[in-house]
């Protein structure tokens, strides 16, 4: 019964995908990687020209990877997080089947994982590096817990796991991996966890996997400096501290939803029976170790979604016990049904409706293109709107360049100070962004 909800679900996650515009930062990723496929630039990615610095480069490898099978579109960079989403899905459940050895339970928290609303409704499907991270991440935190129980190799491919992440957002990966170790190291009470020579197998590959790449570039020391600030850029004053502490945990919740609330409600169903196992105590405490940077720092909620498998694990082991009272179980399948059914209708509603706005950047874009020659050099001086650039250079076939990078440009795409004669203005909420046509001397 699960099976058959975890493929319902999978398959709500495509209706008119194709349709919804970029949203978000998903356009900075394709840009970059759409850079790297036309001028050659693997190592050091660019974006519209310039070195980008915030990010090492494996997403946009892989969404240029996926370029050479789904051409360039909303799909092409989606299909990796698609692709991700579905291994961090068979992962849960392979994870839980080892602790607990129970296929109905494994199944749940496959399913449990797959639908919480912040991955089923956002994140497991955008073009974000987010569920990829996670998938590496929580890969590496499954392999820790497998070493801490005696299996070498399990440490030296966490290690490559965790290496792997650090590819993907840099130093937040070290960070999951040093506290994932110290609450071993805490519960096991051995703090040689921490620097004791098995713990070279983590070390030496997390390391050096990076380190394959960092060399290459022509600044490696600028790359970490602004890879040091990216992670810390989110650590707020004094009061959105204390503000973000209180409001953080129920930011998690909703995010979490409906498994959160149902989960509450699976601890009260089985209150006078209520059992916490030992995989479930070292897991809580790889949660709550690692949810502490999160929780004091001024972080998004989505932040924390390389944590959400382990949630998964231990939301989908109450709810399971809770399953047997069968009031809980016709309300679980009830809201699965109803949440699966809402993804259905809003890949069929509401993704032609986003594409159809009249704010729509895809939309503006399309007007644009109307207006010149799609062979004319285009500039784009607006990297607020890079979904608008990003989608005129798809359709010309060559990404967009700044008007420095772009000498021979006839046109430009500005929001800022004028460059040229005005040929449209396309208003939005709270600014303006125009295509120019550019005076030569």
């Amino acid at each position: 019964m699960f099976l058959i909800f975890i493929l319902l679900a999978l398959l709500s996650l495509l209706p008119n995908l194709h349709r919804y515009p970029f949203k978000g930062e998903e356009s900075l990723r394709v840009q970059v990687a759409f850079e790297m496929g036309h001028f050659g630039n693997y190592l050091q990615p660019t974006f519209l020209g310039e070195p980008y610095f915030n990010k090492p480069p494996l997403f946009n490898w892989l969404i240029l990877l996926y370029s050479h099978i789904i051409p360039w579109s909303e799909m092409t960079a989606r299909a990796v997080s698609l692709t991700f989403l579905m291994l961090t899905t068979f992962m849960v459940g392979v994870f839980t089947h080892i602790l607990f050895r129970s296929p109905s339970l494994s199944f749940l928290s496959s399913l449990v994982f797959l639908t919480f609303g912040n991955v089923f409704f956002f994140y497991g499907f955008l073009a974000e590096i987010d569920i990829t991270f996670t998938f590496f991440v929580s890969l590496g935190i499954f392999l820790l817990y497998l070493w801490w129980t005696g299996s070498r190799m399990a440490g030296l491919f966490a290690g490559f796991a965790f290496g792997i992440a650090f590819l993907l957002k840099g130093l937040p990966a070290y960070a999951f991996l040093g506290m994932s170790l110290l609450a071993l190291a805490l519960y096991s009470k051995k703090m040689s966890l921490l620097f004791g020579t098995s713990t070279l197998y983590l070390y030496v590959p997390a390391l050096f996997v990076p380190l394959l790449w960092i060399l290459q570039v022509p600044d490696p020391i600028t790359y970490l400096e602004n890879l040091w600030r990216e992670s810390f850029s989110r650590v707020g004053g004094e009061f959105s501290r204390l503000k973000h502490m209180l409001l953080f945990p129920f930011i998690n919740l909703k995010d979490l939803l409906p498994w959160s609330f149902l989960f509450l409600l699976s601890l009260y169903a089985i209150r006078r029976e209520f059992h916490f196992p030992t995989p479930l105590k070292v897991l809580a405490l790889i949660f709550l170790l690692n949810y502490l940077p999160y929780w004091i720092s001024d972080s998004a909620g989505r932040y924390i979604m390389p944590l959400y498998p382990l949630l998964a694990v231990l939301f989908s082991y109450y709810l399971h016990k809770a399953m047997k009272f069968n009031a809980f179980k016709r309300l679980f399948f009830l809201t699965l049904s109803t949440v699966i059914l809402l993804k259905f209708l809003h890949g069929l509603f509401f993704f032609p409706y986003a594409e159809s706005m009249e704010t729509s950047r895809k939309k503006l874009a399309q007007k644009m293109l109307k207006l010149i020659d799609k062979e004319d050099p285009i500039a784009c001086e607006c990297p607020q709107e890079k979904s608008v650039c990003l989608y005129v250079g798809l359709w010309k076939g060559e990404p967009l360049r700044s008007l420095v990078k772009t000498q021979n440009a006839k046109y430009a795409i500005v929001c800022g100070r004028s460059v040229g004669i005005s040929l449209a203005e396309f208003k939005l909420k709270d600014k303006a962004i125009r295509l120019e046509r550019l005076e030569k001397d």
